[in-house]
């Protein structure tokens, strides 16, 4: 074994803690399901999937789970995550693990092995940066000598040090693998080089979709054949179906009073002195928006508030303070502190208030009889009697309209727990409870609606807009191919433009991403220009906008010198990207050809 290199195990513990969650991060694309089954066969206690027979554990997806849903939290400042983060943080989690299983496969299946040399020459010349932060000096610098020196002290251990880069160079070499088959072309820097540093003058005349698009509306006929002969363009996804029972998170009688009586007891302490109003809902208040100001409403009229509000604002007097006033909002107490009296009638007209809001929510005992109802109903039915036994206890239950893999549940807030387990369920199937902030909810999956063009009717508007813009290009190049013919026998640009009605302009200086002022941002006609000659005519370029004609009248020079200085940068940089188009293109090919099952859900049902 080797044993020549020792260092400290903890040194290391926190190296690949921080590259397991920089995995999770990357492997948290969403990877597809590949042929991903669903059903208990095979399923073992303990486990929640397979990747091609390798099993995914209870206990390695909990971890995963844990760690990406800890890096959310920090992402989002420490709040808590709503019901879609934590499903989102589920599938990020389990999209790392079967793409951590893939790799670990293709390294075994390649025979791909790390010696006692690699790992040496690793450690003496390419040391991870991780390994080296140890060794900084405290303006930042490392002190290699340091370094070198604990690399070659017989008395630290380094095993931990050996065990990580065993498992993880083999990865880095299959990377490496991949990567090696990408490459990058010297017309390819160059056209790079081009793109950032080009700048160029033209003469442009063109016609605008606008303008040959106007008044054209396309006829039944048209919109038909268009769709009929381009049906691949609308195609639908597989889409899942559903019937959903909800369990309203509504506040109890008591919950109702106990907010009354909080409210009353807020109202006693400012009628009392002991509290003064802008404190009061400064501390209590949970209007976000005016809490902070004290409450302040500003100055209203009878049309602004809901009628409760009203009706108990243009009541009161300057200074007094409500009752409670309950609204769809909650509770609030409302004291005016100015009025605007017709002078004529006497009638308030508009009011300053401000106000102390408690809303009225579920407590903690109320949520958990909530749960127990949803769970009683979830363990009471099956496939057959679900809706049956929802409609005699009438219960709300929905039917929502067919949903694409990644979305919420049509009608069904903040529902990708329910959305995604419906993808992993066979018909018949009845869901864990699931929750979000307004209701619990138990799903009942249907047959999924298989892929295939979608009705014309649902795809109307597209089938329109393609229709208009496949008129508008075309009547667009008629229109401009007799204006090119006249100025390559000879005629000046602006006279062609000027007898035919088309938009002409000479350009200011722009660049490959800049705006050309009539033609777009960053179109085709920028790059096409500073690729021209100047003095050739360019007949045709389109954009988004319409199609034109161009002369290039100035083209800046490739400064060679700078093109030198460059290219080296340009070329690791085009090739880093061809390099992850590779590895992202393999990760494809994996995902698709892999037998992926999981069992999250289904392990839950106990059925």
């Amino acid at each position: 074994m080797f044993k020549i290199l020792r260092q400290k195990a903890k040194l290391f513990y926190w190296v690949i803690a921080a590259s397991f969650i920089l995995f999770l991060f990357l492997g948290g694309m969403t990877t597809g399901r590949g042929c991903q089954g669903s059903g208990n066969a095979g399923l073992e206690p303990g486990v929640v999937g397979t990747v091609n027979g390798d099993q995914i554990t209870s206990q390695q997806y909990e971890s995963a789970r844990r760690q990406q849903i800890a890096f959310m939290r920090q992402q989002s400042g420490g709040q808590d995550l709503n019901s879609n983060q934590y499903a989102a943080a589920n599938e990020q989690a389990w999209n790392a693990l079967v793409r951590d299983l893939l790799i670990a496969q293709a390294v075994a299946s390649n025979k791909i092995e790390v010696t006692d040399a690699e790992i040496l020459q690793v450690l003496q010349t390419n040391p991870p940066a991780e390994i080296l932060n140890q060794f900084r000096a405290e303006d930042g610098t490392v002190d290699m000598n340091a370094y070198y020196a604990a690399l070659q002290n017989p008395e630290n251990d380094w095993t931990s040090t050996e065990n990580y880069l065993r498992s993880s160079l083999p990865r880095q070499k299959l990377n490496d693998e991949l990567a090696a088959s990408a490459t990058v072309s010297d017309i390819e820097v160059r056209e790079e080089f081009i793109r950032q540093t080009g700048k160029a003058t033209a003469e442009y005349m063109g016609v605008l979709f606008t303008d040959v698009g106007a008044g054209y509306e396309p006829t039944e006929a048209e919109l038909k054949a268009w769709y009929d002969s381009h049906q691949d363009d609308y195609q639908a996804e597989v889409q899942g179906q559903a019937k959903v029972v909800q369990f309203a998170k509504k506040a109890s009688d008591t919950d109702t009073a106990d907010v009354l009586s909080f409210m009353q007891e807020i109202r006693e302490d400012i009628l009392a002195g002991r509290i003064d109003f802008v404190t009061a809902a400064k501390d209590n208040s949970e209007d976000q928006g005016t809490a902070n100001i004290g409450g302040d409403l500003g100055r209203f009229d009878r049309n602004r508030m809901v009628a409760e509000f009203t009706d108990a604002a243009f009541s009161l007097a300057v200074g007094e303070l409500s009752e409670p006033v309950l609204t769809k909002f909650g509770y609030h107490l409302i004291e005016v502190t100015e009025q605007d009296v017709d002078q004529n009638t006497g009638e308030v007209y508009e009011v300053t208030a401000r106000h102390i809001l408690l809303k009225v929510a579920p407590g903690p005992a109320t949520l958990d009889l909530i749960r127990e109802g949803a769970e009683n109903f979830r363990d009471r039915v099956n496939g057959s009697n679900f809706v049956m036994t929802a409609e005699a206890e009438a219960l709300q239950i929905i039917a929502p309209a067919a949903f694409a893999a990644g979305r919420d549940i049509p009608t069904v807030a903040m529902s990708l727990q329910g959305s995604n387990w419906v993808f992993n369920a066979e018909p018949g199937d009845v869901s864990p409870v699931f929750e979000n902030t307004e209701f619990c909810y138990v799903v009942l999956a249907e047959e999924n609606v298989p892929t295939g063009p979608r009705p014309m009717n649902e795809v109307l508007g597209q089938v329109t807009l393609a229709v208009r813009n496949d008129h508008n290009l075309t009547a667009a190049k008629a229109k401009l191919s007799p204006a090119v013919g006249e100025v390559q026998m000879g005629k000046s640009m602006a006279e062609v433009a000027q007898s035919m009605g088309l938009a002409h302009a000479v350009t200011d200086t722009f660049t490959a991403n800049g705006n050309v002022d009539g033609v777009g941002y960053g179109t085709d006609f920028n790059m096409e220009v500073i690729r021209g000659d100047v003095g050739q005519l360019l007949p045709e370029v389109e954009t988004l906008r319409g199609v034109f004609a161009a002369t290039p009248l100035w083209v800046s020079e490739i400064d060679q010198n700078d093109f030198n200085m460059r290219s080296a940068g340009i070329h690791a940089a085009l090739l880093q990207r061809a390099q992850g188009e590779v590895i992202n293109a393999w990760f494809d090919e994996q995902m698709a050809q892999a037998k992926i099952v999981d069992f999250r859900y289904r392990s839950r049902q106990g059925s």
